[in-house]
């Protein structure tokens, strides 16, 4: 009886396994929001890893977190690096490129808790009602992520705290959150 359940159990671990195989190899989690300000407005919180910490969520959300800034204050080469012993480990990002009112991409590391990278990419476009910003992470995804992300909703967690930093960010260049 115990290797028919052995057995069984193999089975399953074996089919979640090849079904997470199956599974794009890259996670992308999205967030936009249209604010009022201008492109011109908007860019300098971006393009600072100083500055887009005064409105991304990640500071308040683990009170443990050390933070330290170097290379250029704004632009390509602006650096953050973080350590904790709280939520957010050890890691840092690096802006690698910038077109001013219109995108900034940061390359994220973490080394803690676990090893991996990601892409973040933040773009400006002009409508009639302001300025829509789009925030959007990309990660590659192994099969050990693969399999995690059957069991929870990386969207879901990840997109909530887009959505607090889009609207703390809100807060400072409109003075609303509407």
């Amino acid at each position: 009886m115990l290797k028919k359940i052995l057995l069984a159990l193999a089975l399953i671990v074996v089919g979640v396994l090849i079904y997470a195989s199956t599974r794009p190899n890259e996670l992308q989690v999205s967030r936009e929001i249209v604010l009022k300000a201008g492109p011109e407005v908007i860019f300098p919180y971006l393009n600072s890893s100083q500055k887009s910490n005064e409105w991304m969520p990640w500071v308040s959300m683990d009170p443990a977190l050390k933070m330290s800034y170097n290379g250029p204050a704004e632009g390509v080469g602006s650096q953050a690096s973080w350590e904790s012993t709280g939520d957010m480990g050890i890691g840092k990002s690096e802006i690698v490129e910038s077109i001013p009112n219109r995108l900034v991409k940061t390359q994220l590391t973490y080394l803690k808790p676990m090893e991996m990278s990601q892409v973040s990419i933040m773009e400006l476009e002009p409508i009639a009602e302001g300025t829509r910003v789009s925030w959007k992470v990309v990660m590659p995804q192994n099969l050990l992520a693969k399999t995690a992300c059957l069991f929870m909703d990386m969207d879901k967690m990840i997109g909530t705290n887009f959505e607090q930093g889009l609207q703390k960010l809100q807060t400072m260049v409109d003075g609303s959150n509407t």
